[in-house]
């Protein structure tokens, strides 16, 4: 089978697709990747074909009526991916099928160009999901944005943007997200994808840690919410929290760029989950999806700032499970980070419900069981 992976060039959106794209390729299907030029070297990082369709970014989504139309969390992402990303990836997805030829197309719910590629093929088209099931009006708003592009293919408007026509990878336990809407009927559920492989080599001064608690750090890639000033009041709160703290900080920024940090804090760009998250005892992150399910398929229990995107929905699903802290923007300060580091370590509620959910997310098929499935979903 020839699988055709859309995604938009973002780690958060690719890196939950990278196994089961590796598991299919694996399986012998033919699978190609269609993202911007941005990404390409990452996707090839990770073993798998590429090619370039659509722009890297799309930073004029903020200059344009729709967005300035509304003050939604996810409101900049919904005009970004629809108005700018979708109809500009749109006639290079078409280039590529005309010699591609893919029986299947496999795209991120963000990727709005992919369905209308594989309706008008005549093809199945299945979603993988990146975290929670998006909010009905993000959808609704980029269904609308997007129906010009459908019409202009010749196609009927998909009422859900094209997000569920045959299939949707489902990777958050059912006790984050217990009702799947529309996509019930089409869903599967597999495991989130955690970064890297647990026997990958840590740095030494990592590997040293362990005689006091251990406390992951990650505002995430996007450089929106990972600026480094927007780390100072998190490390602030921790400095006196009797733990030591790991923070990455992302391969487009500096550690430097951080400042003087306390001594208990080590910065680095990247490291593999697998590896790190074993020896952590909690995570505090920004409620990004690919982060807060590593640490929950860890059993781990968070400490979650939300600053946009589906971030506000993640974090309050982590809270009502009983296995996260939330500090919204206008909570955030030291005294605040501190009070609830120490709540999620000490505390064993917490513990408890993300180990509760750790065992939800490991009873999910993983991503190699998935690709040896995957046809049955879009019949």
């Amino acid at each position: 089978m020839r699988i055709l992976i859309a995604t938009t060039p973002m780690e958060g959106v690719f890196a939950p697709v990278a196994p089961l794209a590796a598991a299919l390729q694996a399986s012998g299907h033919r699978v190609l990747i269609a993202t911007a030029p941005q990404l390409a070297a990452r996707v090839r990082s990770a073993g798998l074909p590429v090619a370039e369709a659509g722009p890297d970014a799309a930073a004029e989504a903020v200059t344009l009526p729709e967005f300035s139309a509304g003050t939604q969390p996810w409101r900049i992402g919904a005009v970004m991916f629809s108005k700018i990303m979708a109809p500009r990836k749109l006639p290079d997805l078409f280039a590529i099928a005309a010699s591609f030829a893919p029986d299947l197309v496999l795209h991120a719910p963000v990727d709005l160009a992919a369905p209308i590629l594989a309706a008008r093929l005549g093809v199945p088209s299945i979603t993988y999901g990146t975290g929670l099931m998006l909010e009905p009006e993000l959808v609704a708003a980029m269904a609308e944005w997007v129906a010009p592009l459908w019409h202009s293919a010749g196609l009927d408007v998909d009422e859900h943007a094209g997000l569920y026509r045959h299939g949707y990878l489902d990777p958050v336990p059912a006790s984050l997200q217990p009702d799947l809407g529309v996509a019930k009927a089409i869903a599967q559920p597999i495991q989130p994808a955690v970064s890297g492989h647990v026997a990958d080599e840590l740095p030494e001064s990592i590997r040293r840690l362990g005689d006091r608690p251990v406390v992951y750090v990650s505002l995430g890639t996007v450089p929106i919410f990972n600026q480094p000033d927007a780390f100072e009041p998190l490390l602030a709160g921790l400095a006196d929290s009797g733990a030591d703290v790991v923070v990455t900080v992302g391969a487009g920024t500096d550690p430097a760029a951080l400042g003087p940090v306390p001594a208990n804090v080590f910065v680095l760009r990247w490291l593999s989950l697998s590896a790190l998250l074993p020896r952590c005892d909690a995570v505090l992150c920004h409620a990004g999806a690919g982060t807060t399910l590593a640490a929950l398929s860890h059993g781990l229990p968070l400490v979650l700032s939300p600053r946009g995107a589906d971030q506000f929905p993640t974090a309050a699903a982590c809270r009502a499970a009983g296995a996260a802290q939330v500090l919204t923007p206008d909570l955030v300060s030291p005294e605040a980070v501190q009070t609830a580091i120490e709540a999620v370590l000490t505390e064993d509620s917490y513990r408890l419900a993300a180990g509760r959910l750790r065992t939800e997310i490991a009873a999910r098929p993983s991503p190699a069981a998935v690709a040896q499935t995957l046809l049955t979903l879009g019949e």
